[in-house]
């Protein structure tokens, strides 16, 4: 990795604040009444569902390395090849949706959900992990609020696992495959999940709006950390409401699920991407057209940098889709650039690292909306929401070099190496 150019920061002070304990509980109290299930589920009658045992381990075969696509609209995973870059098949995570469990699939997995994506947008299934051993998707079904287990290989569903919130935001599968921590958007917590049983073992407190999450180890701590970016305020642009909710990075303990610190930011916290030695964040924010970047064994903003809008952003910052100017961002293998999905303007863009210039930005389509680098660390996945397919960007050469048709509304892209013998 290349040290950082500490050139000056340039800094978008004007609206970052510190809040103080009482506020935050307050607007968590205030959420938590209206955001729970039990209408529908007093309803429905609605019975948890009985944890099935996890995947068996590998068999030891040859494994084919797959970026692995949410379609947001159609409730599947579209398996990619990270190296030639074609589609090799789709995973339904809905394969009982008219089988088992009636009412509950009836009134809750079904219903659910279409009343929030008439509120807000289809949103079937939010994010995507899949077992060390790829024989497993772990996987947040966005609106219908839970996380289900299914396995690659026959579509069966191994568990499914209710949250108490409504909607079940970003995840992410611990190293070792042990848990699986989801953002439980509504209630604001993290919940860590038993990736055998789908028992939730604990969870972690998290205001407001928990996002996305990140497990890494950091200096800044000397241990293994969650990482995790909160939203605040989901319904109008910050700028309509004076948002006084928390905006911040949290940082947890992934064992006892306690916090270890907070860190402020002007307004929601998108995507972010930490480099490898676990020093720096690039953090994205709600509204703005660049980035963050945020020191994290120093606490501090160190830079800051402001990219181009092209004609396609939205005048008004209320049609931004999601609330995000951009909302996708990552690192290059060897730490020397950041790409960036430019989701309002149309574009992904290549940043280098060691003086933040913009080396070029590649148009791509409607709404790119995630970045997630390929395991040859040379290469971006960039799911394009509006195209329904995925761009692959060569880091180096700042240029598109492939794309795959996925399935309706692609949204996350996550690594994995599953057995041939289960493709």
């Amino acid at each position: 990795m290349t040290d950082d150019n500490e050139t000056p920061a340039v800094r978008r002070n004007d609206r970052r604040t510190t809040r103080g304990t009482a506020e935050e509980e307050a607007s968590r109290g205030g959420t938590a009444a209206f955001t729970r299930r039990n209408v529908i589920r007093s309803t429905a009658g609605a019975v948890g569902v009985a944890g099935l045992t996890a995947s068996a381990g590998g068999n030891g075969s040859a494994t084919c390395e797959v970026m692995a696509t949410c379609n947001a609209a159609d409730g599947s995973v579209s398996l990619v090849d990270a190296s030639t870059h074609e589609h090799i098949e789709t995973v339904s995570v809905y394969p009982d949706e008219d089988e088992e469990d009636a009412l509950e699939d009836a009134l809750v997995d079904q219903v659910e959900p279409e009343i929030m994506n008439a509120w807000a947008r289809e949103n079937y299934i939010e994010h995507v992990n899949v077992s060390p051993d790829g024989r497993t998707l772990y996987a947040s079904r966005g609106h219908v609020g839970d996380v289900v287990a299914v396995d690659v290989e026959t579509g069966e569903k191994r568990w499914e696992t209710e949250l108490p919130g409504i909607r079940a935001d970003h995840q992410k599968l611990g190293p070792d495959g042990r848990y699986v921590y989801t953002s439980d958007i509504a209630v604001d917590q993290i919940h860590k999940i038993d990736a055998e049983t789908g028992e939730i073992v604990a969870s972690g407190d998290v205001h407001q709006h928990p996002h996305g999450i990140h497990y890494h180890h950091l200096p800044a701590f000397d241990r293994e950390v969650l990482v995790n970016g909160s939203l605040g305020n989901m319904v109008l642009p910050d700028h309509e409401t004076g948002d006084p909710f928390p905006h911040r990075l949290t940082f947890l303990d992934p064992e006892s699920m306690e916090t270890l610190r907070t860190a402020e930011f002007e307004e929601g916290v998108r995507p972010i991407a930490i480099t490898h030695d676990g020093r720096k964040a690039y953090v994205q924010i709600s509204y703005f057209h660049g980035f963050h970047e945020y020191d994290i064994d120093a606490d501090e903003i160190t830079r800051t940098v402001e990219l181009p809008q092209t004609e396609h952003v939205p005048e008004d910052e209320g049609d931004y889709p999601l609330q995000s100017a951009h909302h996708g961002i990552d690192i290059s293998g060897d730490g020397e650039y950041v790409c960036v999905a430019g989701t309002t303007s149309w574009y992904v863009a290549i940043v280098r690292r060691s003086d933040f210039e913009l080396v070029d930005t590649i148009e791509v389509g409607e709404h790119p909306y995630w970045v997630r680098t390929a395991p040859d660390g040379e290469h971006a996945f960039v799911p394009v929401r509006g195209e329904d397919e995925v761009a692959v960007i060569n880091y180096e050469a700042a240029k598109e070099v492939g794309r795959a048709s996925v399935g309706s509304q692609p949204h996350v892209t996550e690594y994995g190496a599953i057995p041939r013998d289960v493709l």
